[in-house]
């Protein structure tokens, strides 16, 4: 499946950290986030601005090989955590259209050693955040995410299960179905990991919903409601596929 456009992932960097940003100021600062129940509103801040922080420096410093990660609070000012959202994902942007979409540089996934997997990966982490930062209506906030960001969510998502040591297997199938736009994800657990491909007809299970909310499923966001065939299977992959 083709990656959205370079220019596409840096628009919607900036539009999801304004969400999120108006999100978590209206919410206490220590809050449970429900989908995240072991952090607080807090927590999700500081969690997505270092985030963005960490890939710009990998970025910046043309890094061969994994920089320290260094946690990085959230001010200690709820007032500010906006606009230290907001400077986050421009720095993060800034450093991919200075080194450029396509350079080579160290990321934790061999086969795409590029500084647009961080701004692709920075963007559906934050995207997954921003609904929890919305409180918990990720079914209804997902409604405002576009077809194409949605299944380019579930594409990125996979990408990071191929590296999940735990989703291997006999050569079971796993069809993830888009009742809406018509895509679809076949994934095959092997003895040496997961491995996905677009499209696909027939699966020991098949998993069905429209893609924005396939998207909250794969991420643990929603149940799953529309599963046919080995349905013990499916259970068994979304245990494994636990970050």
């Amino acid at each position: 499946m083709e990656w959205l456009p370079a220019e596409r992932y840096a628009a919607e960097m900036i539009a999801e950290t304004d969400r999120l940003g108006a999100a978590v100021t209206s919410r206490p600062a220590d809050a449970i986030v429900p989908d995240c129940p072991e952090w607080t509103t807090r927590d999700l801040v500081t969690h997505v601005g270092t985030g963005h922080r960490f890939a710009a420096g990998a970025i910046e410093q043309r890094c061969d090989r994994r920089p320290d990660y260094v946690r990085i609070e959230a001010p200690g000012d709820q007032g500010e955590w906006a606009g230290w959202l907001a400077a986050g994902a421009r720095r993060l942007n800034a450093a991919v259209d200075d080194f450029g979409f396509g350079a080579e540089l160290w990321t934790w996934r061999p086969q795409h050693q590029t500084a647009g997997f961080w701004q692709r990966r920075m963007l559906h982490d934050l995207i997954i955040h921003r609904l929890d930062g919305e409180g918990g209506e990720a079914g209804a906030a997902s409604a405002d995410l576009a077809p194409e960001v949605a299944a380019d969510g579930i594409a990125d998502l996979l990408l990071t299960f191929e590296m999940f040591p735990q989703l291997t297997g006999a050569g079971e199938t796993l069809r993830l179905s888009a009742t809406d736009t018509g895509d679809s994800w076949q994934v095959t657990l092997t003895p040496d990991g997961l491995r996905w491909q677009p499209g696909g007809e027939k699966a020991d299970v098949t998993v069905a919903a429209p893609v924005a909310e396939l998207l909250l499923i794969l991420n643990r966001r929603r149940a799953a409601t529309d599963v046919e065939g080995d349905t013990a299977l499916f259970e068994r992959f979304r245990e494994g596929a636990r970050f």
